[in-house]
């Protein structure tokens, strides 16, 4: 392990796989919030959770952490929910526990007892006084609680809904007997951007068009069960992280959890707190594209293609290398959600190039599996092809998503939880006026926190 310092911010460097075990007890700064996102990666997993709603859940404990430490952190930085002043007479580290366990219990109510029963060992570890521990626990639970119910008419509880696919060549078939997963989500209020078309992603390439058929090829050789290197083959079911695991936006976290050594346990609640809304955020857009474009995934295109309905001879018969989800193919989740993270993470420690490593989900097909990377940017370009090389994406779902995204990761934190009096950075700025024109972007400092019910 290596520190250095980012930012005013004594950052310990992590070249190792980060672990999905549970953290025993809090023997540091940041390792309360580290267990509290090793709990929720561990619930996800537990839950089947999938990649959309995982990232809500995500963005949830990472906020209510954040809102609760820093309410006995002087109020260093702006709340993002929590209308509170300032309490003392609590424990930081409790806070996040307190605040993070409660969240996930409203979360995964099947899981409240197992939460509680660690959650109170996790507090037993601090070993604060029975007055102390009572006002930590009252405080955390209480911010946790009511930023819940704050969203709980979001769109996240009725965003399954059933979905009837089109009949012309492009567009989208069911890939599985379930129902496509959650054709609303696009819908879902946003975490940090101003609504789900910010960071959108436009049209499609057009069935037929020549850079359409140069992709359809690309898929087509390098995603066949049988097509592609070793390591291409490695690389598709590392970032795979299909239903039973972490999920996409669950293995940004393990990343961030490994960067989070070394700092406060205010600056590791506010770290969660950023990847969380950037990929939820990422999450809504992405959904947002693939249900409005409904395109259809490469193994239906390419057991389907004619000359006459794409330009280009199809391949009957032709099976991808990983399982394909049900749901369209424009844009890719999974590339959204790496490069809003990436986005965040840059931004967070104000450097994209540090050195880490990250290990594969036990639950995946390559468990023990580490990959390491020079940046941020380079593993969401990895996690962004390994789609391709999956056969389950073509590279127009993947490169816009990737940049779009990042850029979102960027603008979260250049805009939430800023130090008290704070003013957004001058891209943040730049971005809020050409999107949403100078007199709105001006007015509105924050978007509404409160959803209402």
């Amino acid at each position: 392990m290596t520190e250095r310092t980012i930012g005013g911010l004594r950052v310990a460097m992590l070249f190792a796989a980060a672990s999905t075990m549970a953290l025993p007890t809090i023997a540091h700064a940041s390792a309360a919030v580290q267990t509290v996102n090793t709990t929720l990666l561990n619930s996800i997993r537990s839950q089947g959770t999938p990649p959309p709603r995982a990232s809500r859940a995500i963005a949830m404990v990472g906020i209510a952490m954040f809102d609760a430490v820093n309410a006995a952190s002087n109020g260093g930085y702006d709340s993002y929910h929590y209308a509170g002043g300032p309490v003392t007479g609590v424990s930081r580290d409790g806070l996040a526990i307190a605040a993070g366990y409660t969240m996930m219990g409203h979360l995964f109510p099947t899981l409240t007892a197992s939460l509680t029963v660690d959650m109170n060992a996790k507090l037993d570890s601090l070993s604060l006084g029975a007055g102390r521990r009572a006002a930590t626990v009252a405080l955390g639970s209480s911010i946790a609680t009511s930023f819940f119910n704050a969203r709980a008419g979001d769109g996240s509880a009725t965003a399954q809904v059933p979905y009837t696919p089109g009949s012309n060549p492009g567009d989208f078939q069911p890939t599985q007997p379930s129902a496509p997963v959650l054709p609303l989500w696009g819908s879902v209020s946003t975490f940090a951007a101003m609504n789900s078309s910010q960071s959108g992603n436009g049209a499609p390439l057009a069935v037929g068009s020549a850079e359409w058929i140069a992709e359809y090829n690309q898929v087509k050789a390098l995603g066949c069960a049988t097509c592609g290197t070793a390591e291409q083959q490695l690389i598709a079911r590392f970032w795979a992280d299909g239903g039973g695991t972490f999920t996409p936006p669950g293995h940004w976290v393990q990343i961030a959890n490994g960067f989070m050594t070394g700092l406060s346990t205010l600056e590791a609640a506010r770290l969660s707190a950023f990847v969380g809304m950037s990929v939820a955020d990422a999450g809504i857009t992405a959904w947002q594209d693939k249900y409005t474009y409904n395109t259809w995934r490469p193994v239906t295109a390419i057991n389907n293609c004619t000359m006459a309905t794409c330009g280009v001879d199809g391949e009957p018969g032709w099976t991808p290398l990983l399982p394909t989800p049900n749901f369209p193919s424009y844009v890719s989740g999974h590339s959204s959600f790496s490069g809003g993270a990436a986005g965040a993470l840059a931004a967070f420690f104000k450097n994209d190039n540090l050195g880490f490593c990250t290990g594969s989900d036990p639950a995946s097909a390559v468990p023990g599996e580490t990959r390491c990377f020079t940046s941020f940017s380079g593993a969401a370009a990895e996690a962004g092809i390994s789609r391709i090389y999956g056969g389950i994406h073509y590279e127009d779902d993947n490169g816009k998503a990737v940049n779009n995204a990042k850029n979102l990761g960027a603008y979260v934190v250049d805009t939430q939880l800023s130090k008290v009096g704070a003013v957004p950075e001058p891209s943040s700025w730049a971005m809020l006026i050409a999107g949403f024109g100078l007199v709105g972007a001006v007015a509105r400092r924050r978007r509404e926190r409160v959803v209402a019910a």
